[in-house]
């Protein structure tokens, strides 16, 4: 009776053994199919690389993930910070808002030799300033800045049907750039009180040209009074200068329907490119550490 009683005994040690250890084994397996993710409490980055590499894109389990995509643009070829850019779009039907988002290069996961050693250097990592990407929305992701600054200083901005009139200065130059989709000169709320000569000339007159005063008329003398070389009436003058620029398209359209464009121009402010020419990943982590999206070239 005893050694029944025993061996029952030995039999139920046994099965709870084997359930603790089922129990540990499918803890672990679960454990491992959830969002590789970094410390939110914690800096989100470590300095020996990602506590985890994404290797496919079953681990893009984020929410934003289903509306946010990186691009990257021209990131393989462009070896000027103030060129270089990638994209973020959002293919989903609400907004979302990537304030302090990050940004992630692979520099840990390529090795470099210095001499006869081998080294690995820390990826360089870039927080997205405060801004709301609109759904069907692009934002142009730019390494490095915009160096002039006169006339008008730049820093991030959402497009809209006035920004053709900085890209349209000699001085400025954007990658991509900026669409020139400014209103008319020839509809422009005054223009029909004109005279003739005016309006003439502001029927070809292109958009989202500032036009030149003074220099010289089309026989090399010096003209005062002319506006892209053309002699014009004082009153011309003046409506054209008021309305024709940057600024004077803002005072006159700003509230305008369709004024706003849904994309975005950021510039990180980086001296130097963040992105390879090949063997490269960009990355984008939400304000909880979690991986977007991610894109390899």
């Amino acid at each position: 009776m005893r050694k029944n009683l025993q061996t029952g005994q030995g039999v139920i040690q046994g099965i709870v053994v084997l359930a603790v250890l089922l129990v540990i084994v499918f803890s672990t397996s679960s454990g491992d199919r959830k969002l590789g993710s970094i410390n939110p409490n914690g800096s989100p980055f470590s300095s020996s690389g990602l506590l985890y590499a994404p290797s496919s894109d079953s681990s893009r389990t984020a929410a934003q993930a289903q509306y946010i995509s990186i691009g990257s643009g021209n990131a393989a070829y462009a070896y000027q910070s103030y060129e270089e850019y990638i994209t973020i779009d959002n293919t989903g039907s609400s907004a979302v808002n990537l304030s302090g988002w990050q940004l992630r290069n692979g520099k840990d996961e390529r090795p470099y030799y210095s001499g006869n050693i081998l080294q690995r250097f820390s990826a360089d990592v870039a927080v997205l300033p405060a801004f709301v990407l609109e759904a069907g929305g692009r934002a142009v992701i730019t390494t490095g800045s915009v160096g002039v600054q006169t006339p008008y200083k730049i820093t991030n901005f959402k497009e809209n049907i006035c920004t053709g009139y900085i890209e349209a200065l000699p001085d400025y130059a954007f990658t991509p750039s900026l669409s020139r989709n400014c209103p008319r000169p020839s509809d422009e709320p005054g223009v029909e009180n004109l005279d003739r000569e005016c309006r003439d000339f502001l029927s070809y007159m292109p958009s989202c040209q500032t036009p030149v005063f003074g220099g010289k008329d089309k026989f090399g003398e010096r003209c005062d009074d002319c506006i892209d070389g053309k002699r014009l009436s004082g009153v011309c003058r003046a409506f054209i200068k008021e309305h024709y620029s940057y600024r004077g398209c803002l005072a006159y359209h700003s509230s305008d329907k369709g004024f706003e464009s849904k994309n975005w121009r950021i510039f990180l402010g980086r001296g130097w490119e963040m992105w390879a020419d090949k063997y490269e990943t960009i990355e984008l982590y939400n304000t909880n550490g979690q991986l977007v999206d991610y894109e390899n070239y």
